[in-house]
């Protein structure tokens, strides 16, 4: 009897062990939030039916894996292969042709001096004359006119590179983008060698990228010494929000809503403010930005007495957003927010 309990235990172990991931449980708690639970895209970009119909099943694979750097897609290198494997699985799900396309990873060889004249001449009016696209912002969105309703994919992106091989990219542009304004080679009316010289061209954009350097004002949290007291470098932030023309809420102590009211730090108070001409010119610019409004300055009381400010740096946060608008109008707030900053901390 011992020995079948144990035979029972160890096959209902091992089974346990092997049994694939849930690829719509993982999709769930990784994608959906930018994607949409049904794919319908969001923040990020549509993955549902004809969208994904012709991705090659390495590509969206790696687009898990590597992400996209400097936007909103992050790598998921914490997942594991069969994890990511069972997220494709429940992507695929949604085309209406089960069949997956492979293509080989042998390189397109082409004239890449030509490709670079007939990407500007073909290609750069919707993906910029550098690669770097030229739609505002990422994902879809309804709420406002724009000239894309799903953005062009920015192909210099070392992440797109490194997912999508040569002979996709030809093929993508030989047969267009289903549901997309992405034109076929017909009707681009180039010749299959032009064809390849696109594609040598794109590639050429792997080897001239150069990563950015890491300065301390490209870190998504500014962190700033305050010279007073809690109390005082409160109330200079406040008069200095009333002189900037910042309209500011109720205080918040961080830990509002976690905690007790009687253990509650009140030693770590946010305080939250806009200046609404700015605020309407950035979610016109880009509607999704109010995930991350109304602005904020938090103040925290070290242990040791010392007072630190810390402010979301608006400069980072819209390069996410892959908005050239929106960067702009970012950096007028960000001139405000600094501003603010050296007022109250004078």
């Amino acid at each position: 009897m011992r020995q079948l309990f144990l035979i029972f235990y160890f096959l209902l172990f091992t089974t346990s062990l092997s049994a694939a991931p849930d690829g719509h449980k993982l999709y769930t708690k990784h994608c959906s939030v930018c994607h949409n639970e049904n794919g319908m895209g969001g923040i990020g970009l549509p993955l549902n039916g004809e969208k994904v119909e012709h991705f090659p099943r390495d590509y969206l694979f790696k687009t898990v894996r590597l992400g996209r750097e400097g936007r909103v897609m992050p790598a998921f290198n914490k997942l594991s292969d069969a994890q990511i494997n069972s997220i494709v699985d429940h992507i695929y799900s949604w085309k209406k042709n089960p069949e997956v396309d492979t293509y080989s990873d042998e390189p397109v060889k082409g004239d890449e001096k030509n490709g670079q004249n007939l990407f500007l001449q073909k290609c750069s009016a919707c993906h910029g004359k550098d690669g770097k696209s030229e739609g505002l912002g990422t994902g879809v969105s309804v709420s406002r006119e724009r000239k894309f309703q799903v953005v062009p994919p920015a192909l210099n992106n070392p992440g797109f590179l490194a997912a999508a091989n040569d002979k996709w990219i030809r093929q993508t542009i030989k047969t267009g983008r289903p549901g997309t304004i992405m034109p076929s080679q017909k009707t681009l009316q180039i010749t299959d060698q032009e064809l390849n010289d696109i594609v040598s061209y794109v590639r050429s954009f792997e080897t001239a990228y150069q990563p950015p350097k890491a300065l301390e004002e490209d870190q998504p949290t500014l962190v700033f010494d305050s010279p007073y007291d809690f109390m005082t470098t409160i109330a200079n932030l406040k008069q200095s929000l009333q002189g900037l023309n910042f309209r500011y809420f109720p205080d918040r102590y961080m830990e509002m809503g976690l905690a007790p009211d009687k253990l509650i730090n009140r030693k770590q108070l946010s305080l939250r403010f806009c200046n609404f001409r700015q605020l309407y010119k950035m979610i016109n610019t880009e509607p999704r930005l109010g995930v991350v409004l109304p602005c904020r300055v938090t103040v925290v009381e070290q242990p040791d007495g010392q007072i630190k400010l810390y402010v979301m740096n608006m400069k980072v946060v819209s390069r996410l957003f892959n908005n050239t608008q929106l960067s702009k109008t970012a950096d007028e707030m960000h001139e405000a927010l600094m501003e603010l900053i050296d007022e109250a901390t004078l």
